[in-house]
């Protein structure tokens, strides 16, 4: 049986669930150049703290992540902490403390699950599309379109927000295989 397979998209706008700051906490090496004081790493996440206190963030919410702390270079003189909020103003909180040995290393923002019906909703669009651009290829070979053989939904009920793309718009696609007469 002679087909056509093609991508359909369709835009979509996933609402935020959470975000989740991730810190760093690296020992201090003194310098006396620079005149820094040396500090260790617990010396280093009591004065974060103390500084998070007086924005009014309690700093026994932060988790250590100790998986990422077991992959990184640095085992033995950093330490690696998540914050998860629902709130944009905490996060902008956290990340306005600056000091020395503190990185705020990354912001991962998590959407909310979609419901079936969005999801279906989202597939009819992208089918819709996979439709019109397989009846334009299908013209311009001297054929047309028929049934849908094949319908591949790959996409997740959680998107991923890439901070690198935040700008341009998120996409939810859908493969479609349609007979060709």
């Amino acid at each position: 049986m002679n087909s056509i397979t093609v991508i359909g998209e369709t835009n979509m706008q996933p609402e935020i669930n959470e975000y989740i700051v991730n810190v760093e906490f690296r020992e201090i090496v003194g310098d006396s150049y620079r005149n820094i004081k040396g500090k260790t790493v617990d010396d280093v996440a009591k004065e974060f703290a103390a500084s998070l206190s007086k924005v009014n963030i309690d700093f026994s919410r932060f988790e250590e992540d100790e998986l990422y702390r077991i992959t990184s270079y640095s085992y033995n003189t950093s330490r690696f902490y998540f914050y998860k909020t629902t709130s944009l103003d905490e996060v902008k909180l956290v990340l306005s403390q600056s000091m020395e040995g503190v990185t705020n290393t990354k912001v991962d923002i998590i959407s909310k699950e979609m419901a079936h019906e969005e999801m279906g909703k989202l597939s009819k669009d992208a089918i819709d599309d996979a439709r019109n651009a397989a009846t334009k290829i299908a013209e311009n070979i001297g054929g047309n379109i028929g049934e849908i053989i094949k319908i591949e939904n790959h996409n997740n009920k959680q998107k991923y927000f890439n901070s690198m793309a935040i700008k341009t718009p998120i996409k939810y696609y859908v493969t479609v295989t349609f007979s060709l007469k």
